[in-house]
């Protein structure tokens, strides 16, 4: 593995330092417009006394291009290459929105499964899918609700790489694997299984 390649990989996989806010397990959604609940995610994070807590308060209070690029990795937002993630996806210290890429990014998969794992993309209600197959950068079509209907609606549309997210219980991922229909999906099961659903630290495999 490139030294970068693993340097993405470790930045992936690092602990959120989100995990610690209580406040935001069932209001992800709304804290972009919650002036409320982000109080309150910034005060439990004042609690916390870490340097990566103290750079998400002073993210979230002044949202500038010089805080985000100082601690964007201490916030847990790996710099991917050629500005997958950026400061304009971001609003009042939150992640917003998400631009998908295709492969003729080189490191589309990196920032897919960061927004796939993170607790940092669960505020995100715009997700963009975006090409450049004719030459220029084309947006592709746009989806919108909270992070996990955003998730079911790639789902439905057969991209299982998002069943590697948490955001799916072991119950949900045991009913997907007991209603999976190798001809509408046209692929086969033992493969999603291996390559997403095992990797989702919510699998139970004593329950398929």
């Amino acid at each position: 593995m490139k030294k970068r390649d693993k340097l993405l990989s470790q930045l992936i996989k690092q602990p959120s330092i989100l995990a610690c806010v209580g406040e935001l397990s069932s209001n992800w959604a709304q804290l972009i417009e919650s002036s409320e609940l982000r109080l309150k995610a910034a005060t439990e994070l004042e609690m916390q006394g870490k340097e990566a807590a103290k750079a998400w308060v002073a993210f979230i209070r002044n949202q500038d291009d010089e805080n985000f690029n100082t601690y964007r990795e201490v916030l847990g937002i790996p710099s991917f290459s050629e500005g997958l993630v950026e400061i304009s996806d971001f609003k009042k210290g939150f992640m917003w929105r998400f631009r998908a890429h295709t492969s003729s990014w080189s490191e589309n998969q990196y920032a897919d499964q960061w927004f796939f794992t993170s607790l940092e993309a669960r505020s995100v209600t715009q997700y963009e899918f975006w090409s450049c197959d004719e030459g220029i950068n084309k947006l592709e079509f746009v989806l919108e609700g909270s992070y996990k209907e955003i998730l079911q609606q790639l789902l439905a549309d057969h991209v299982h790489e998002v069943l590697i997210s948490p955001a799916f219980s072991s119950e949900e991922l045991a009913e997907y694997i007991a209603n999976f229909s190798e001809d509408e999906e046209d692929y086969m099961l033992e493969d999603v299984i291996e390559d997403y659903i095992s990797q989702n630290p919510n699998f139970a495999a004593d329950k398929i």
